[in-house]
């Protein structure tokens, strides 16, 4: 049997599949199954900041609401001991995640703040995560703000998250950038996976890799040479 074994984050899988963040990952009995099926590692859901400080809004809200009307509303307090609030459902199924399956589990994490990333990214860390997925995806509403400010706003970002844990820490961007490989290239630097002289020297090679490429589909798609050449 061929060796598929390959490396991802720093870590050793046993092949390149990888389950991505979907609904799935909710269910431990999904997870269970996904390894069954040959899967080297799973990324979990992502954990919302943004759902974590709407939840917290929300409940003060209730809790507040009515209680200078009448001495009895103050009874209508729920027991906290008993509520859930925050990350800790999905710290919980980050611990029962890695207690049920002996692969890779990778925590995700959506935030909306400095703060906030570093505060969960720690928290998941702390929960047993092997690795962190970030899953950024920022719309700039200011006509003033430049890409490049954007684009040093995910830099700085995963400089701060990457400063604040041990475990491997992966970007996910969306389809929108119109510099990716600059992108890329400054991310691996401040992830402190690239000196400035690796970059630059890998974003050469890069570029000669795609213009190859690109010559080569360019013929197929003239017909100068066939499919079998």
């Amino acid at each position: 049997m061929p060796d598929l074994s390959t490396r991802y984050l720093g870590l050793t899988l046993r092949n390149p599949l990888v389950a991505s963040a979907s609904p799935l990952c909710e269910a431990l009995d999904n997870i269970r199954r996904m390894e069954d099926a040959g899967a080297a590692a799973v990324v979990l859901h992502s954990l919302f900041e943004e759902q974590i400080n709407l939840e917290s809004h929300h409940l003060d809200r209730y809790l507040s609401h009515g209680t200078e009307s009448y001495a009895e509303s103050l009874t209508y307090f729920p027991d906290m001991t008993s509520y859930n609030l925050g990350p800790d459902a999905y710290l919980e199924h980050v611990r029962r995640a890695k207690a049920a399956v002996d692969i890779p589990v990778i925590g995700s994490l959506n935030g909306v703040s400095t703060g906030g990333w570093i505060t969960y990214a720690r928290k998941i860390e702390q929960a047993g995560a092997d690795a962190l997925e970030l899953n950024v995806y920022y719309i700039p509403a200011d006509p003033e703000l430049t890409g490049g400010q954007v684009e040093q706003m995910y830099v700085d970002l995963v400089r701060d998250v990457k400063a604040s844990v041990r475990i491997p820490v992966a970007v996910k961007l969306g389809h929108s950038f119109t510099a990716m490989a600059n992108d890329a290239g400054m991310s691996r630097r401040y992830g402190g996976i690239h000196f400035k002289s690796g970059d630059m020297q890998g974003r050469a090679l890069g570029n000669m890799v795609g213009q190859t490429v690109w010559s080569r589909a360019q013929s197929y798609f003239r017909g100068t040479i066939g499919y079998n050449n």
